[in-house]
């Protein structure tokens, strides 16, 4: 007979490990050509992981397609889709975030030509989103997992609601964003896993 589980505190402690927590994550990603890169803290480069307040790790779907059969219906995958993903940011007080997203639309779609001043391999770049971890005895934080959104562009930036009695609080918008697929990375952000190869 086998041995029942114990089901204490301290087992539920060593399943769980450390947890992943939510505020632990990074958003990053490159600027197109023609959109002038924030500076914050002096450089370009940590603009997006300062300035984004909130993202999401993306969803994976998968459709479904019903068959007919004889009173019954039959269910096989589908073809795989991929939602929006929306990002969350901090306006700073020179409006360069927001005037770099507003501005990579732009280059999609002028909004008086209808016309885009950019060829379209100019306007997607990928986005990586990772998922930290404070464990790991090391002096930085350890990434566990990164997905990286494949050849992603700003479809939408969002309204900026202001009221005089909206106090002790900092302004912030979401900016939507389209991509093709998404694949996912180990930790060294090196090896691709769970078969999301990058068909690249």
């Amino acid at each position: 007979m086998a041995e029942a589980t114990k089901l204490g505190l301290l087992s539920f402690q060593e399943a769980i490990r450390g947890g992943v927590r939510p505020n632990l994550f990074s958003v990053n990603h490159v600027w197109p050509d023609g959109v002038t890169a924030p500076v914050i803290n002096g450089n370009t480069d940590s603009a997006v992981q300062f300035m984004c307040k909130s993202a999401a790790l993306p969803a994976t779907n998968v459709g479904t397609v019903e068959l007919p059969f004889r009173g019954r219906v039959v269910k096989v995958p589908g073809d795989r889709t991929y939602e929006t993903w929306t990002g969350t940011f901090y306006n700073d007080d020179a409006f360069e975030m927001r005037a770099a997203y507003e501005k990579w639309i732009s280059l999609t779609n002028a909004a008086d030509a209808n016309l885009a001043s950019a060829d379209v391999d100019d306007i997607f770049e990928d986005i990586t989103v990772s998922q930290l971890d404070k464990f790991g005895k090391s002096d930085s934080l350890k990434t566990i997992r990164t997905y990286r959104l494949v050849a992603a562009w700003p479809v939408s930036v969002s309204q900026i609601s202001v009221a005089y009695d909206n106090n002790d609080s900092y302004e912030e918008f979401d900016v939507e964003f389209a991509y093709q697929y998404h694949v996912t990375e180990d930790g060294a952000n090196k090896n691709l896993v769970n078969a999301d190869t990058d068909p690249s």
